[in-house]
């Protein structure tokens, strides 16, 4: 086809608008995860989102290549052509029990949410997201890829908006949150402690980062790269990636800003809450906070509903009863588990885990990159 392809727009955008969806889930969307893997590292989160973005664009280019040119019978057969038959054979269980661990921070992050902002037991946003999914689920999958291709930029346009006009009406805060960072001087820590992060230093929590979502994305975007125009869809994922740093970077600042901001109640601050985002929406204006909650309860519902529904296809085949059983049984241990664990450390411990085996997932990538390289000089 050679560089005579036309790009059409309107699809990038579709493509952009997924891989956005993808991306940000509960923890993004509450702030959870921008604490621990980005504002927890000061001026350094700038080089954690580079990171990031390098290594997200080039697996994410790697895997869309792979599909257009392997045409795979499943996406997750993506995982043995990059590491060869046994450890693609973990790999696609491995995240296969991923995706169904992401679904109890999901269930996590949708009973802090409702706790936080209108005060409701953790129970009752666990059980809403639960019964919705598994509705959502058994009822089959067509109608999803809607859901979440409108709902993702959705979020990213209003954590973009929330990011700006708090770093502009709190900017001058900048120095003064780093400073707090760098000393660890948390408002309301108790004795030895201190803001979580995701990794011992910037690099680590780039490349974990990359890493956890990396699974998320493996079958999905072989999957695309199947169906799609090649610069489409590259188009699409530098489209979605420049957008996803952007959000990350106001995010990120303006939870710097508003380190120790507390909540109304002054029970936490931005550095400790579980939904940090909701503070700094209650800062720019009370009764938002209150609409941001209903779109960050959207956001978990888009990424539960995948979430859940790759364990169960991967065991039963969709529309049967065996299936739609799987589905049920599935969303309640998930329901029980998420309930149980604090979401930050839900977030801290799954995700954390799992980046480092997406790491290792790059490196396998690295290499056959290199030998596919030098048999094409070979030849």
């Amino acid at each position: 086809m050679g560089n005579s392809e036309k790009v059409s727009w309107k699809r990038v955008l579709i493509l952009a608008g997924a891989v956005i969806a993808f991306t940000i889930g509960s923890g993004f969307a509450t702030g959870q995860e921008i604490i621990q893997y980005f504002t927890a590292y000061g001026t350094k989160s700038l080089l954690v989102i580079a990171v990031f973005a390098v290594a997200f664009l080039y697996y994410n280019f790697n895997f869309a290549k792979a599909g257009a040119e392997q045409k795979f019978e499943r996406g997750n057969d993506v995982y043995k052509y990059f590491c060869g038959k046994y450890v693609g054979t973990f790999c696609d269980y491995y995240s296969t029990i991923f995706c169904y661990m992401s679904f109890w921070v999901m269930i996590g992050g949708a009973a802090s949410t409702l706790h936080q902002e209108y005060g409701l037991p953790q129970w009752v946003g666990a059980v809403i997201l639960t019964v919705l999914t598994i509705l959502t689920v058994v009822g089959g999958l067509n109608s999803l890829v809607d859901a979440i291709g409108i709902v993702g930029p959705i979020i990213v346009v209003l954590c973009i908006g929330i990011g700006l006009i708090t770093c502009i009406s709190d900017g001058g805060n900048i120095a003064a949150g780093l400073e707090v960072i760098k000393e660890g001087a948390y408002e309301g820590a108790a004795a030895g402690e201190t803001i979580k992060n995701a990794g011992a230093n910037w690099l680590i929590s780039g490349l974990s980062y990359a890493g956890f979502v990396l699974l998320w994305f493996a079958s999905f975007t072989a999957a695309l790269g199947a169906k799609n125009k090649k610069k489409d869809l590259n188009y699409g994922i530098i489209g979605g990636t420049i957008a996803v740093c952007v959000a990350i970077g106001l995010v990120s600042f303006a939870q710097i800003s508003n380190i120790n901001t507390p909540m109304a109640n002054g029970e936490a601050y931005v550095w400790n809450a579980d939904i940090p985002n909701l503070i700094l929406a209650m800062e720019i204006w009370k009764p938002f906070s209150a609409i941001f909650a209903i779109v960050v309860f959207a956001g978990i519902y888009t990424t539960a509903v995948p979430l859940l529904y790759n364990p169960a296809a991967r065991f039963a085949k969709e529309g049967t009863s065996q299936f739609k059983i799987l589905t049920i049984v599935l969303g309640i241990i998930g329901l029980i588990v998420g309930l149980f664990l604090p979401f930050r450390v839900l977030v801290n411990v799954i995700y954390v885990l799992n980046g480092y085996v997406g790491a290792v997932l790059i490196l396998f990538m690295i290499w056959k990159n290199i030998k596919d390289f030098r048999a094409k000089r070979a030849k």
